[in-house]
């Protein structure tokens, strides 16, 4: 899953996406900062530098990319990757795709995913899987707009005592 180093977009997109390095982790934090508050998730900023770095280090977890609109960075999205019997091989999670409320409403998002899922299928995924929080309704209309499918299942999760936060 190795070879997805330089910025990926779709021709004539004014959204970009670009790989985040550790060099650019105090540029992505208040992105990160900013989608935990909103969904009132806990947020301790050395944790989050900490986990961020460590998928940065190792790209066969997944990647973090910054979306920058007209070069400016707006937001980011995050792509984990697993296995799955169901979809005969690896796919990706989009974990966490955050843009900032400037950016929202005009089709950024849209863009994003498009380039997510050509990503996706250019390292060799089977398919690109999300959730949404069940309140957000402006989030899983687009989701639905871009092809993606509810399949009626509930995601849950059990914390591990031994890395509960």
């Amino acid at each position: 899953m190795k070879g997805f180093s330089v910025t990926h977009s779709n021709p004539g997109s004014q959204v970009h996406l670009v790989p985040v390095q550790q060099k650019d982790i105090p540029t992505l934090l208040p992105f990160v900062q900013q989608f935990y508050h909103h969904f009132k998730y806990p947020y301790h900023e050395a944790q989050k530098s900490d986990v961020l770095s460590h998928l940065i280090q190792d790209e066969s977890l997944g990647r973090i990319m910054l979306i920058k609109h007209d070069d400016s960075p707006i937001g980011y999205v995050l792509l984990v990757f697993s296995f799955s019997l169901e979809f005969n091989g690896s796919i990706a999670f989009i974990d966490e795709l955050f843009i900032e409320p400037t950016g929202r409403q005009k089709g950024v998002g849209s863009q994003v995913l498009a380039q997510v899922e050509s990503l996706c299928a250019t390292l060799g995924m089977k398919a690109v899987r999300l959730e949404s929080e069940a309140h957000n309704e402006r989030a899983t209309a687009l989701y639905a707009r871009s092809g993606y499918h509810d399949h009626k299942r509930h995601l849950m999760t059990k914390l591990l005592k031994a890395h509960e936060t």
